[in-house]
This record gives C-alpha cells, sequence and structure tokens, in this order.
C-alpha cells in the first residue's frame, strides 16, 4: 500500500471521528436544553451512527424539537456526503489497480523505429519522427516505468530488449530501424540478440556511442550505423568560436556554402530590418533562419531587425559571403585569439580542444579532475579556478559538463567575470537551453537534440541532413507542382518556411534564380532548406 493511500485513510479516520464526536455532543446537548431529557454518550452516539449509515432508527428516538428533526436530517445528508466523498478518493483507485492492464508485452507493427530503452535523448529523437509521422516502439525493461511512459502518451511495450524473444515481439523484423543507446555492455549485447534474430533483413541497427574508441567492438557486434553525438557537439562547439574562418562552414558543394553568422554591435547591418539589409538583392544571399535569444526562426519575417542579439543561418556563394561576413562585422572590432577557455575535459570538451589546436588556437583547459592535457585543475564554480585558467583575458568560454546545473553557475560567473567573451555552452537537457541563454550564454546547444538529429539523418538516408547540428535539413527533392512557375507566382518561403537555394537542371546547379524572370521545369531538382516540419509542409503542398 502506497505511503500516499496510508496518509490519506488515516486522515480519513481522523475527520469522520470528528464528525461522529461533534455530532453526538451537539444530540446530547440539544435532548437536555430542548426536549429536557437527559440521555447518555451511548445513546447519542447510536443515534448518530444510525443517521449517519441511513440504517434507520430503533426504538431510541425520542426527540420532538424541530431543531432536532432538522439535525437528524443533517446528518444522513452528512453520511450521503462522506460516501460520495469516499468514492472517487479511494474505492474507484482501489478499482483501477485492479483492473488496470499491464503494460503491452508485444505489438503488430510494420516499417516503425524500435527504440531500446527511454531517455532524455530519446524525446529528441521523437520529436524528429512525429514529425515525419514515423510510428515506433519503446522498449523498457522496468514495467512501472513502461506503465508511466504509455500514460503520457508513448508507444511503449515492456520487456528486456537484451532477449531475442522480446525483439521478435517488437517486430524486428518487420522494422525500418533498431537505435540502442545504452551502457556500451547492454547496447552491444543487444545488438548480438538483433543480429541473432535478423535473417536476411534489412533492419537498420544504429548505435550511439559513449566512447568513440568502442566503435569497433559495436561494429563486430552488428551495429550498421554508430554515431558519436558527444563527439560532435564537442566541435560544434568549437565552431562557433569566431577565430575560425568561412572555410569551416558546411559546403553544399563548390558553389554554395551554409554558414552561420552573428550580427556585432557597430556593423554596417547592425540595426536594420531583414527588408532593408536586402541580403538578396545586393549579395545574392539566402537567409534560411535566425536565432534569437536561443529561439530559431525560420521563415525570418522580413520586419526582423538585426541586432547583437541575432544570430543568421544563411546560404550562398563563398565570395559573396566573404563580403557579406565584412560588413556583419563591427568597424571598431578588434579581433582577438589570445586564450579560448575550455570548461570541462570530458568527450566534447577534448573533441573541442582538439579542434581549436588543430586551428592554432591557444586554448585552456579546465576540469574538476587531474589528468592528461588538463591544464588548470579545479571547480569552475570558483572564480579562482577560472582567474588561473586566464579568464580575464579569454576571448572565449566554452562549457561542455555533464551537468547542467554546475554550467548554470559557471555561465553566470564567467559572464560577470569576463563581459567581452563569447561564451558557448552544451546543454544536456532541452529545457536548459533558455536558462543558459538567460545566465548570459551568447550561444547553447543542446546533446539531446543534436543526438535526435543525427539519428533521424541515419534512419531516413532518403532525406540526407548535411547541417543536422544547424537545426536545418538541406534536402534535394524534385520540382513538383512548381514545375511551369516562378518563385514570384509560388511564394515557397511564406507557404512552408522552406528556403529553394539552387536547382538542379540536366545535371547542372543553379543558383542564381531571379524569383520573377526564373521558370521551374518538370524535370528539375531542388536543394531546398528549413526545418523537419517546414520540409514535409513543401512536400504536401508541392510534390502530392
Amino acid at each position: 500500500m502506497g505511503e500516499n493511500l496510508i496518509r490519506k485513510i488515516l486522515l480519513s479516520l481522523v475527520v469522520v471521528a470528528a464528525i461522529v464526536v461533534s455530532y453526538a455532543e451537539i444530540f446530547l446537548w440539544s435532548m437536555f436544553y430542548l426536549e429536557g431529557q437527559t440521555v447518555t454518550f451511548a445513546q447519542s452516539l447510536q443515534v448518530v451512527v444510525e443517521s449517519l449509515t441511513t440504517s434507520g432508527y430503533g426504538g431510541f428516538s425520542p426527540w420532538e424539537h424541530d431543531f432536532l428533526n432538522y439535525f437528524v436530517i443533517w446528518m444522513n445528508f452528512t453520511g450521503v456526503a462522506l460516501v460520495f466523498i469516499a468514492f472517487p478518493v479511494f474505492i474507484l483507485p482501489y478499482l483501477k489497480d485492479v483492473v488496470s492492464k499491464s503494460a503491452p508485452r508485444k505489438v503488430t507493427k510494420n516499417g516503425h523505429v524500435i527504440i531500446c530503452e527511454y531517455s532524455p535523448l530519446v524525446d529528441a529523437l521523437l520529436r524528429e519522427l512525429n514529425s515525419r509521422e514515423q510510428d515506433y516502439v519503446i522498449i523498457e525493461e522496468d514495467e512501472q516505468k513502461a506503465l508511466e511512459l504509455i500514460a503520457s502518451g508513448l508507444n511503449v511495450m515492456a520487456g528486456d530488449p537484451e532477449q531475442g524473444d522480446v525483439l521478435n515481439r517488437a517486430c524486428l523484423k518487420k522494422s525500418l530501424a533498431l537505435v540502442v543507446h545504452s551502457a556500451a555492455d547492454r547496447s552491444i549485447s543487444i545488438l548480438f540478440s538483433a543480429k541473432n534474430t535478423l535473417n536476411k533483413e534489412k533492419t537498420k541497427k544504429i548505435a550511439i556511442l559513449r566512447d568513440e574508441t568502442m566503435e569497433e567492438y559495436f561494429q563486430l557486434a552488428g551495429a550498421d550505423i554508430t554515431i558519436s553525438p558527444r563527439q560532435l557537439i564537442g566541435k560544434s562547439l568549437a565552431l562557433q568560436i569566431p577565430a575560425i574562418s568561412i572555410k569551416n562552414s558546411v559546403e553544399i558543394d563548390s558553389n554554395i556554402e551554409l554558414v552561420e553568422m552573428d550580427i556585432e554591435e557597430g556593423s554596417e547591418l547592425c540595426n536594420l530590418t531583414v527588408t532593408e539589409a536586402n541580403l538578396l538583392n545586393q549579395f545574392r544571399i539566402n537567409v534560411i533562419g535566425s536565432w534569437v535569444n536561443g529561439e530559431f526562426i525560420t521563415p525570418v519575417p522580413p520586419e526582423l531587425t538585426l541586432t547583437s542579439k541575432t544570430r543568421l543561418l544563411v546560404a550562398g556563394d563563398r565570395e559573396e559571403l566573404e563580403q557579406l561576413t565584412r560588413k556583419a562585422e563591427s568597424k571598431i572590432r578588434h579581433f582577438r585569439r589570445s586564450n579560448v577557455l575550455v570548461l570541462g575535459y570530458g568527450i566534447s570538451g577534448k573533441a573541442a580542444a582538439d579542434l581549436l589546436d588543430s586551428k592554432s588556437i591557444e586554448v585552456t583547459i579546465i576540469d574538476i579532475a587531474e589528468k592528461e592535457g588538463v591544464d588548470v585543475v579545479g571547480d569552475i564554480r570558483m572564480s579562482d579556478t577560472l582567474e588561473r585558467g586566464g579568464i580575464n583575458d579569454a576571448s572565449a568560454v566554452i562549457i561542455t559538463i555533464q551537468d547542467d546545473t554546475t554550467a548554470l553557475f559557471a555561465t553566470l560567473l564567467a559572464r560577470k567575470m569576463n563581459d567581452s567573451a563569447r561564451i558557448i555552452v552544451r546543454a544536456n537537457e532541452t529545457d536548459d537551453v533558455k536558462k543558459l541563454y538567460q545566465a548570459g550564454a551568447d550561444y547553447v546547444q543542446s546533446l539531446a537534440t543534436v543526438s535526435g538529429r543525427m539519428l533521424a539523418s541515419c534512419i531516413f538516408d532518403d532525406e540526407t541532413s548535411l547541417a543536422a547540428e544547424k537545426q536545418i535539413d538541406l534536402v534535394q527533392l524534385p520540382a513538383g507542382n512548381l514545375a511551369g512557375a516562378s518563385l514570384a507566382q509560388n511564394d515557397v518561403r511564406s507557404e512552408t518556411g522552406c528556403t529553394i537555394l539552387a536547382v538542379i537542371r540536366e545535371g547542372e546547379k543553379i543558383t542564381d534564380i531571379p524569383p520573377e524572370s526564373f521558370t521551374f521545369n518538370k524535370d528539375d531538382e531542388i536543394i531546398i532548406a528549413g526545418t523537419d516540419e517546414n520540409i514535409h509542409k513543401f512536400e504536401k503542398q508541392f510534390l502530392k
């Protein structure tokens, strides 16, 4: 019996006892003063119990006064009310527990994704799957947790995914993909079970690595694809350092690139609206989206004002992007490359430090534990630790640790000690992204979101995500219903949120697409950029 139920029962007994005793005393004194009769407490108690239980009255009912008649009626109503209160509080929950179903141990599905066990990472993947209307099932060994997940609206079955019969009951042979993300030994065991269960079926077996040195073992166990989001997010955080040149942006092909660009205070673009900046006509640059205070917006509204809090995701020709970058940079900005602090030297921290080191950027590494490669050992929540690392002269700070609360404190402290440094933070939980921005971070990337997008990219190889870490997909699709019309006639961006970056016509890639004069042909292929949701809007509107 649960502690909460016991507490409810005890409280209810005390309340009922108090009501019975109070009513008995009222009846006793009413008989004495109104009827002039003396009754014992036991007789009074008998009348109260008979009234509350609505069981009728025996030989003892010696009252005639109206007050006592009304009081007896009131006690009858009280008894009925107590029954109505007790039913939903005690009886219904008990009946639900008795008749409630256990979590299902078998599903009937086809073309679905099997996810072995639930974790916060799964939430991000489920958002990707739901945006594509892709069916899935989560296998959860803990039945109580499985019931809780089912109650929250997720597709879950109970069972141990290390067991081959459990994978069979999850319809592994008919599934699109199997995703494992547990500890290495458990994940490898699940992969072996899947390998033994599958024959010639083409189910993808995707494993998330916590340590990339284990990749060979996962492949030997049968993993078709291994991904390491912690390494990726470390490199991605390092790519936010302004010292890294445009050549490290995501390259679509030799002509067109995708880059993130900050609007610096004092630059020519600062305080202009998107319309006033007129990037498409001036530079042949497409603005795909914008991060404003941590929120990604796509398409970008024309009235959006470009400020130092704005970060644009743009696509265009390399030379045009370089010209735009010069416009976006502050005229009075002195580019400092003196020192980048990396706080936390785990998998992500090492990946970030290695990338920065390869660009000849000076790096100081701070970690709580003494290990090879660490320059300063100490608690990053202490000002003394950051001072020893050179926070005052740092041009940027990368915070990549496993605890978001510690990262929050470190962000607050780093911002207080160096107001001009660029602070870049890894968030382990998506819900903490906004908090880290509020604490003073310039850029925050969620590990769960990156992992979910990487998994989605691996599962749906028909739509290659060229820039998963950008929260944007670049997809090559047929022109469809655009054929015979121009962009001016079909406002793709406002209707779907997608941006057309290039047209492939007879094998040639065309990036100069005047909205008024360029007409799409039936056999054209297009490269579009947008979020998963926006791309699906485009597919529904122009390809069906």
